[in-house]
């Protein structure tokens, strides 16, 4: 538990905001917008524990929790899913909780109102599909299970975008934790664009390095890396030859 608890960072933006909610007495309120966000992000870790996998960093800000974790590009679609579902999925469970205090009276009517609408909200909030919220990369998932791991980023990154756009226009209250929130998602867009031509290299040079496990085997007409998808193993046919995709990337990266 401990080294867990040395995984969170609070980011300074949420010290202000906490701040902003102490002077103006919104006590409870703060206390359960944090309760239900460490939660969100202790279902991420109870679900990235299961699977084994590492986490790097837990950091808290003013809108929500980001875990990095320690995996492969290459992680199994079925284990992204997971992952990225279990905040919500804790989400549900805390409000059977709060369903059962309020039940038989331990919390009084006004705290039970105020987490209600606080979780739903966040709930709302993590699901729409706009990096680096839950939903992208639910959305993202579910595009590698029909296409090309480039292709994926490609389809959940326009979304992202418009989704953005439309989060802006219909949440146009012009106060300054709205102006953080969106700075910080349109830094993250940034940040993704940015960064995916070498996750795709990584993505590329996992394949190629490591004994990966498939479910399928899938024979592509053309040598084209950017046909790779994830969780399926591919072979290409050239002037009747059949080469697999670890022959093809042997020379692509002979060529670095």
């Amino acid at each position: 538990m401990m080294n867990i608890l040395k995984k969170f960072k609070i980011n300074i933006a949420t010290y202000f905001l906490i701040l902003t909610f102490l002077f103006t007495g919104l006590i409870k309120n703060i206390i359960l917008i944090y309760l239900i966000v460490i939660v969100h992000e202790l279902g991420h870790i109870l679900i990235i524990k299961i699977l084994k996998y590492k986490i790097i960093k837990v950091e808290i800000y003013p809108m929500g929790g980001v875990t990095l974790i320690d995996k492969k590009v290459n992680t199994k679609i079925s284990h992204e899913l997971l992952i990225a579902s279990f905040g919500v999925i804790m989400q549900f469970i805390l409000g059977l909780f709060f369903n059962f205090f309020i039940k038989y009276n331990l919390i009084t009517y006004n705290a039970y109102f105020l987490f209600n609408n606080y979780n739903k909200t966040i709930i709302f909030f993590n699901l729409i599909p706009i990096i680096p919220l839950d939903g992208y990369h639910i959305l993202n998932s579910l595009g590698e299970i029909f296409l090309p791991f480039k292709y994926a980023f490609r389809f959940s990154f326009i979304i992202s975008l418009i989704s953005l756009v439309v989060f802006i226009f219909s949440n146009g209250i012009f106060s300054l934790n709205n102006y953080l929130i969106w700075s910080f998602l349109i830094f993250k867009i940034y940040q993704e664009y940015k960064n995916f031509k070498f996750r795709h290299l990584k993505f590329l040079l996992e394949r190629f390095i490591n004994d990966l496990p498939y479910k399928k085997i899938k024979y592509n007409r053309n040598i084209n890396l950017n046909l790779l998808k994830k969780d399926t193993y591919h072979y290409f046919k050239n002037n009747g030859y059949i080469y697999s995709e670890k022959k093809i990337l042997a020379k692509k990266f002979d060529n670095y």
